[in-house]
């Protein structure tokens, strides 16, 4: 299961942000945002951040339209 703050980045990295605009947008390090992106990447099985993001529209995390 997500964290609130890993479905938060998941959301962004599917609009296309990148890490510092991430952590922008977050008030965040762009170090703590990597750390989000390993995280989610283990736990969605995904190997970088299309395959992240495409299972979280699987899961119904993210809503692309």
């Amino acid at each position: 299961m997500l964290t609130g703050r890993e479905v938060e980045v998941v959301r962004l990295v599917a609009r296309g942000l990148r890490n510092r605009a991430i952590a922008d947008a977050l008030v965040l390090t762009e170090a703590t945002v990597k750390t989000h992106l390993v995280r989610l990447y283990r736990k969605l099985g995904a190997d970088n951040r299309a395959g992240a993001v495409s299972e979280a529209v699987r899961r119904g995390l993210v809503d692309l339209h």
